[in-house]
């Protein structure tokens, strides 16, 4: 006698839990899959971190050396600073004497405003020799007396001309003793011990 297979018929309500497990499983299977994912692409981006603070980390190593190279430069300067500090009344006697300069300059523009009012003077006379030369006549008298005017002109520009030559001669002096000022102050900061002269 043969048997003949029947499949097993689910009752429906069977068939709706079975179909929920179903379901349920590959919701789970698919939140598993997202999960993953997201861990992965978090893992990714802690490696990259990581890269980028071992880069950031050469760059601090780097900078710590400028700054080492900074303290010591700092350093150096102040000890310029002190090593300078000596060369301040020679600054000053320096300045003094350019500020004398400046006084005997002063001096001298006024002297020339001098000579210049003195030169207007000799060209106003000059003009009154012009105009009286036309009706000047052979008198000598007239003659000795214009000279002796043009002469007293002449002296007083030599004595503007001599005090000029002498305000000159206080200035090459003064100039000679910047001079010297400058070639010491030049070998304290050479450190070499030269004539000054």
């Amino acid at each position: 006698m043969s048997v003949m297979y029947r499949p097993y018929a689910l009752s429906p309500r069977v068939h709706t839990l079975w179909l929920f497990g179903l379901v349920g499983v590959v919701v789970a299977v698919l939140a598993i899959v997202v999960l993953l994912t997201r861990i992965i692409v978090a893992a990714n981006s802690i490696n990259d971190k990581a890269a980028h603070i071992r880069q950031l980390g050469g760059a601090i190593n780097e900078s710590t050396a400028s700054v080492e190279e900074l303290t010591k430069t700092n350093q150096v300067a102040a000890q310029i600073l002190q090593d300078v500090k000596p060369l301040q009344g020679q600054l000053n006697t320096v300045i003094g004497n350019a500020q004398s300069i400046s006084g005997l300059a002063t001096s001298i523009n006024g002297t020339a405003g001098s000579i210049d009012s003195v030169a207007s003077q000799i060209q106003g006379t000059a003009s009154s020799i012009d105009a009286d030369a036309v009706s000047i006549d052979n008198s000598g008298a007239t003659i000795d007396a214009r000279v002796g005017a043009i002469n007293g002109i002449v002296n007083s520009a030599l004595g503007v001309a001599g005090q000029i030559k002498g305000d000159t001669g206080a200035i090459v002096a003064t100039a000679g003793q910047i001079q010297s000022n400058a070639k010491g102050i030049d070998c304290k900061l050479l450190g070499s011990s030269c004539a000054v002269g």
